[in-house]
């Protein structure tokens, strides 16, 4: 069966865009700029596809498949390093991305400013939502969600030239009254957490994504850009265990669990 992965980053770390206060947690979740120069050449130089979110909504949309060759690449929070370093590596290899931009980091230390988040757009890249707090929904009212998800929506839509209608859920915490509260709010997509890769036939509102992260190795990358199973099982085994240390010892033994080892999600 023909599969296709959307790769998910959160930050660059360089010593223009050093980790805030050098927390460690943080660094777990970042890739070095060397390391991204070269993830970004292995993928234009294998032939693949860099393409965004809203380029594999469209074409699944009108067609019912994506061709086996596109890897989605994608990144959350909205820090500085989106623009500085991603937008000029990915113009120059002329690959597309989604950036979900938490709207409380709009203008604040270490995040977008909304002359930033306007290049970015004018450039092609693709501007969704990462929420307005980067709380977890799953732990807010009803009244809560609806007000985090539309005023992250309006502030985006507000500095960017395009609808903003893909969201991504802060940790991956989302439930089904998130999903209704997307669909009333008009949003069409979610680039979820729940590691895994997307088939290429068939339409769907909801993403597997996986984390690019500082212990990714070329070896790695080469089999989560190549959506092979067999290459990345023991990241399947670990998300598994994970999923499971969730549920049965909620998010305090989760998080415990999830320091242990080399991936995140």
């Amino acid at each position: 069966m023909s599969r296709f992965p959307v790769l998910m980053y959160h930050r660059i770390l360089s010593d223009q865009c050093p980790i805030p206060g050098g927390d460690q947690d943080e660094a777990r979740y970042a890739v070095s700029l060397d390391q991204f120069e070269w993830q970004m050449d292995r993928i234009a130089t294998s032939g693949r596809r860099g393409v965004s979110m809203k380029m594999i909504f469209d074409v699944i949309s009108a067609a019912g498949s994506v061709p086996n060759d596109w890897v989605g690449i994608t990144f959350d929070d909205g820090n500085t390093s989106d623009f500085v370093h991603a937008l000029p590596i990915l113009s120059e290899h002329e690959l597309h991305a989604t950036f979900y931009i938490c709207g409380n980091r709009v203008d604040a230390t270490g995040g977008l400013d909304r002359d930033m988040l306007g290049k970015m757009s004018a450039a092609g890249m693709h501007i969704g939502s990462h929420a307005m707090t980067h709380r977890f929904l799953t732990s807010m009212s009803g009244d809560e969600e609806v007000e985090e998800l539309r005023k992250s929506r309006e502030l985006l839509e507000s500095i960017v030239d395009q609808r903003v209608d893909h969201f991504a859920p802060p940790g991956g915490r989302h439930n089904e009254r998130t999903l209704s509260v997307l669909r009333e709010l008009g949003y069409v997509a979610v680039g979820n957490s729940e590691f895994g890769y997307n088939d290429c036939a068939g339409t769907r509102v909801s993403f597997r994504r996986v984390p690019v992260v500082a212990a990714t190795s070329p070896a790695t990358f080469d089999g989560l850009i190549d959506a092979s199973i067999m290459k990345t099982l023991p990241l399947f085994v670990r998300h598994a265990i994970l999923r499971t240390a969730r549920s049965v010892l909620g998010e305090s033994g989760y998080h415990r669990l999830r320091s242990l080892g080399s991936g995140s999600d």
